[in-house]
């Protein structure tokens, strides 16, 4: 669903484009017969053509929102289902700790674990995991697209991506620490909230 949605999203704009291009042809066709001193009422732009791309363009769209809805739908409820076997499994797991642990430990880092970090990894799942599917598969399709437009064009988008990977490289371990950070000071809360 993830490589059907990605192919239907990078060919629209290429099909779009041809429509641009009848247009072009168009007004250039009518450009030289006002330069040669022809009366000319209209361009003579083939309306009946664009019409048939952007048909083409508009069912290109909608089966691409398709297979994004098919794929969403089955990543829901794969996440759900694993989500739910684990929560199961937490609930096992908590019966059989001894009491002993449960003195070591916050209630609210307990809580934090089954409630947050579950949704945590039900996100993950749900969104980031989906995401990172298409983009994989976008960015090569995209990339093949653009090296069949203009190879140069193409090696210079490319030049960006060392100065993108730096970036992320330096804020990724930031934001990673930042996180760690929040769902400590949760866990906190969530045991401030329990006692209250």
């Amino acid at each position: 669903m993830a490589i059907g949605g990605v192919i239907m999203d990078i060919v629209s704009p290429k099909v779009l484009g041809s429509a641009t291009t009848v247009v072009f042809d168009g007004v250039i066709a009518g450009m030289r017969k006002v330069n040669a001193g022809m009366t000319v009422r209209s361009f003579p732009i083939d309306f009946k053509k664009i019409v048939s791309i952007l048909m083409i363009v508009v069912v290109l769209y909608v089966l691409s929102g398709i297979f994004q809805l098919v794929q969403q739908v089955v990543m829901t409820r794969i996440s759900q289902s694993i989500v739910y076997q684990m929560r199961k499994d937490l609930k096992a797991k908590i019966t059989r700790l001894p009491v002993s642990f449960y003195d070591g430990h916050s209630k609210g880092d307990i809580l934090s674990r089954a409630v947050n970090d579950m949704d945590n990894i039900n996100t993950m799942l749900q969104s980031s995991l989906t995401q990172l599917i298409t983009s994989f598969f976008m960015f090569f399709g995209v990339l093949f697209m653009m090296l069949t437009i203009s190879w140069k064009l193409t090696l210079l988008a490319l030049l960006t991506l060392p100065l993108s990977i730096l970036v992320v490289s330096f804020f990724a371990p930031k934001s990673q620490t930042f996180f760690r950070a929040q769902q400590h000071e949760l866990g906190v809360l969530n045991g401030q909230v329990r006692v209250v």
